[in-house]
């Protein structure tokens, strides 16, 4: 239907103010378009980083690497978290022995007995939080991905909250706009189709809206808003980066 469209400027009002859009006027179809800049980009990417500081033991994964959700990927040198596990565990231990000492002598004082069961039951929640903090030293997938950039190496020092490896869903990639105007953004709506041109393979793809940001972004001194496309179907060869032109049929 596309290939027959003869494309007009026609004047349509948008909320009460008159303005020029680029209308389709074959027979087949009458629609009102919108076009922007876009750029291809992961359906979820995640700059991964460690929560704590230390040395990195040993980097798991390399880049290209497929991962899937809560696969370990960087291993951090943490011998004091380690055996702040061990400390806790003998705690407990001990408590435990305590309770066990306590528990059948009906003639001693009640209260002893409840304060080693207290004590055993604080044991028991110092496990969990030193284990908890030792589970840190280990970096985990949160999703299923390609790591796309390993930025660390074993033996580098990491600070806390630094990025050690860039992931991202490369199986399943979308176009977000760049620079659709704040003019245009009352026209479009989820649900409706789009085309996708991407320069650098040569071709024309289809889609459609998913979201609409409600956020405006600045760029270049312009307002704009991003709006996000679901391609029809993934074409080999598609990378994230990859720019494009988008036409959205909002009518």
């Amino acid at each position: 239907m596309y290939q027959d469209c003869l494309p007009g400027d026609v004047r349509i009002a948008i909320n009460g103010k008159s303005c020029w859009r680029r209308r389709c006027s074959c027979r087949a179809c009458f629609f009102t378009r919108v076009t922007a800049s876009a750029e291809v980009i992961p359906a979820s990417e995640s700059r991964v980083s460690t929560a704590i500081s230390a040395p990195v033991e040993e980097v798991l994964v390399k880049e290209g690497d497929e991962v899937i959700a809560g696969q370990p990927l960087v291993e951090m040198y943490s011998p004091d978290l380690e055996l702040a596990v061990t400390a806790a565990e003998l705690a407990l231990k001990a408590a435990e022995l305590d309770l066990v000492y306590w528990i059948p002598r009906l003639d001693r004082p009640p209260e002893r007995r409840q304060q080693a069961e207290a004590e055993t039951e604080q044991a028991r929640r110092g496990v969990k939080r030193a284990q908890a903090e030792f589970a840190q030293a280990t970096i985990l997938a949160p999703f299923n991905a390609t790591v796309v950039e390993v930025s660390v190496h074993p033996a580098e020092f990491v600070q806390a909250g630094q990025a050690v490896m860039v992931l991202g869903e490369l199986s399943h990639l979308q176009i977000q706009t760049t620079d659709l105007s704040e003019r245009d953004v009352p026209l479009v709506r989820e649900g409706q189709p789009a085309k996708v041109f991407v320069e650098a393979l040569g071709i024309h793809l289809g889609g459609k809206v998913i979201r609409v940001s409600p956020l405006a972004e600045t760029v270049g001194g312009d307002v704009v808003f991003p709006v996000l496309i679901e391609l029809d179907e993934q074409p080999s060869g598609l990378m994230w980066g990859m720019t494009a032109e988008v036409e959205i049929l909002t009518e």
